[in-house]
């Protein structure tokens, strides 16, 4: 009796081992295979390029069709998780709440892939990059393109906005919102700095552009100065000590130095970008509850100079611009806080100041 009870709590143990390895690979494994899994929007938007390629997207109402009844157009950037349809669907609710809109407002969310996103199955025409796309870098190719085509997410966004410019498919569109949420906030920073449609195409046509800059982990700052001892009201260049640490604190993405190929084609200096961006209509929210350092918050050294968490470099960055800029700039730029909410894309989107930055010009 007691050698088979002896037995049989063996067998139980041992499967029980069995049983907690099985758990810890299913655990550990599943989210790894999975981790670089995107579902890839079914729309396809031709690129501007002599080589055949698109990009993803997802929109409200179609882009082909002419349509009298928009006068508002949401570019919806999606984050670090390369998804799509999360922000649209978090532009798609807010726009259900105000029903008699729908029919005047489009919204549009590009897709811009890495290479780990690519299936099996996708399309070999499928742009991608081979660095990430937020800051504008032109590494970019198709799996049926051998070598780099030279094509940056601002190259598109730029197409995309100068196509609706021209009022063939929406003669009445008046407005247009560039909005996106932490890699996405990143994007939208930046390509407010960098872009030449706005003064080219939009302004000429009468057409508006806010940009919404929501809980990014770093912005792009226009001097060599960065806020001492994280103080949002003392700004100075960094020490000999800080910078021999960190020598390219201030390059293209947190600053304007070694700026990228797409700003040399545009023409696109330091002093004019510094000259273009006080004139810009930008928001930028920020989460009241969004100052945890979590796994998804860049810790670049560069990065955090800015500050601490991204609320901190959020007020802190709003203080950089009126240090630069003078008080003048909260003519056409303003900050504000969310209440209650963190690191959250749809509670900044659905809550009140979003509401007021998406529908209020």
């Amino acid at each position: 009796m007691t050698r088979k009870k002896h037995t049989v709590n063996s067998s139980i143990a041992k499967n029980g081992r069995r049983w907690v390895i099985w758990l810890f690979c299913f655990s550990v494994l599943i989210p790894i295979a999975g981790s670089n899994a995107v579902k890839i929007a079914s729309s396809r938007l031709r690129v501007k390029h002599e080589i055949e390629c698109y990009i993803p997207y997802v929109s409200n109402l179609s882009i082909d069709k002419k349509n009298t009844n928009v006068t508002h157009l949401i570019i919806a950037i999606h984050s670090l998780n390369h998804n799509a349809y999360m922000v649209f669907n978090s532009c798609q609710e807010l726009l259900a709440e105000y029903n008699k809109l729908k029919d005047n407002i489009l919204i549009l969310a590009p897709q811009f892939l890495r290479k780990k996103h690519l299936g099996e199955n996708s399309d070999d025409k499928l742009l991608y990059w081979k660095v990430s796309p937020f800051w504008g870098s032109s590494i970019s190719t198709t799996e049926s393109f051998e070598g780099d085509l030279r094509i940056s997410a601002y190259n598109i966004l730029e197409d995309i906005i100068a196509e609706f410019c021209e009022r063939k498919i929406f003669p009445n569109l008046t407005r247009i919102t560039i909005l996106g949420h932490s890699a996405g906030g990143q994007l939208v920073n930046r390509f407010a700095a960098s872009n030449t449609v706005e003064f080219k195409k939009a302004r000429p046509k009468k057409i508006s552009i806010k940009y919404i800059v929501m809980n990014p982990s770093s912005y792009i700052y226009f001097s060599p100065k960065r806020a001492v001892d994280y103080s949002a009201g003392d700004f100075d260049v960094p020490s000999n000590a800080q910078i021999d640490d960190n020598p390219g604190y201030n390059n293209y993405g947190y600053g304007l130095n070694k700026l990228y190929s797409f700003h040399r084609r545009k023409g696109l200096t330091p002093e004019k970008i510094r000259e273009l961006y006080p004139q810009r209509n930008v928001v930028y929210l920020l989460g009241q509850k969004d100052r945890i350092a979590d796994s998804s918050m860049s810790k670049h050294p560069s990065a955090m100079m800015q500050g601490r968490n991204r609320l901190e470099r959020g007020k802190i960055y709003f203080a950089h611009l009126i240090d630069e800029f003078g008080a003048e700039i909260e003519k056409n730029q303003k900050l504000r806080v969310v209440e209650g909410v963190g690191h959250w894309g749809k509670g900044m989107i659905l809550s009140a100041p979003g509401r007021l930055a998406i529908f209020l010009r």
